[in-house]
């Protein structure tokens, strides 16, 4: 099986990824927590395009290249019977390369476009979970990192979000308000997770 968490920053989705993760492992099943950008030297490429600013499209072709390793590496695992839950993945594409060209080829397009890339490596998730939460409490989540990206700004964020909803319309996201506390969310996360009998 193949679990998703996508949400703006500051969403707490790596918290949850993680805790969903543990609580699996407890349940006996073997898992492989991941994340977009991965830790390899293709992700860090991607850490340095978003560090550095890089034009939109030069961003999206450093995330595709990531990505189309790491789907390699995601089908090993579920073909090994491993439960793969995955911290962002194309969504997170989608919904912020979606707001960076949007405003010069217009959201549509833009979305289209990276379909289109994304068509020939494409491996659907069995669930995508979306945490939304409110742009400006997701920033003073992450106020305290040491290391601020570009897309960490209100006005971005809101856009990025409002993607993400749209997304979630679209592909059938299951949303849960990341709003309320760490503990709420994981119940919330986990009552979605039992329809798909993996929690008992």
């Amino acid at each position: 099986m193949f679990i998703v968490f996508e949400g703006i920053d500051g969403s707490g989705k790596t918290t949850i990824a993680s805790m969903v993760a543990n609580e699996l492992k407890s349940h006996g099943y073997k898992i492989f927590l991941t994340e977009e950008p991965t830790r390899t030297w293709l992700g860090e490429a991607v850490r340095r395009g978003i560090k550095e600013e890089k034009n939109p499209f030069t961003q999206a072709f450093l995330f595709f290249a990531d990505r189309a390793e790491h789907i390699r590496e995601i089908k090993k695992h579920i073909e090994r019977g491993e439960i793969v839950i995955c911290d962002r993945y194309i969504y997170s594409t989608y919904a912020y390369q979606g707001a960076q060209l949007s405003p010069s080829m217009g959201l549509e397009k833009a979305l289209k476009w990276l379909e289109t890339i994304y068509s020939p490596i494409r491996l659907d998730p069995d669930v995508v979970i979306l945490l939304t939460t409110s742009p400006l409490r997701g920033i003073g989540r992450i106020k305290n990192r040491e290391r601020r990206e570009s897309f960490e700004r209100r006005e971005f964020l809101e856009r990025v979000q409002k993607i993400y909803v749209y997304l979630a319309e679209k592909y059938g996201f299951e949303i849960v308000d990341s709003d309320t506390s760490i503990e709420a969310v994981f119940e919330k996360v986990k009552e979605i997770l039992r329809k798909f009998d993996i929690i008992p």
